[in-house]
């Protein structure tokens, strides 16, 4: 792949990142808004790690706007703190679980093809030299 067709898939990725991201971040505003939040100190413990896997992950979106490889790392952390009990429970949808990775794995992906990723520094996928 040459570097002109990298940068695009990089920005292809990072565009799909933002854009699911954000309305994710909405998705989550309105349900907190219209429906509420629980008291997280009267929550169990699964309860409490499965929202702060959620902020994690609404905070790693954010932090992708800016730092890719930053915001996919952190997303991906707070999705595992997520989904770690309906991953393992047969009463759940599995697949529902799996595609709130993809902001993530768009993000690490973009942080992965960009040519500039910190200014000053080679980009982690080398050019192919043709």
């Amino acid at each position: 792949m040459n570097a002109n067709a990298s940068s695009m898939v990089a920005a292809l990725c990072r565009w799909t990142a933002r854009i699911v991201g954000t309305l994710l971040v909405l998705f989550v505003v309105y349900c907190a808004v219209f429906e509420g939040m629980g008291n997280p100190p009267t929550q169990p413990v699964i309860s409490q790690v499965e929202d702060l896997g959620e902020l994690l992950m609404m905070i790693g979106i954010l932090v992708g706007w800016r730092w890719e490889r930053g915001g996919g790392i952190m997303y991906l952390f707070g999705w595992c703190l997520l989904s770690a009990r309906p991953l393992f429970s047969p009463f759940t949808s599995k697949w529902s679980f799996i595609v709130l990775t993809l902001p993530g794995l768009f993000y690490l992906t973009s942080a992965l093809l960009s040519r500039h990723n910190i200014k000053g520094t080679r980009p982690l996928v080398a050019r192919a030299q043709l």
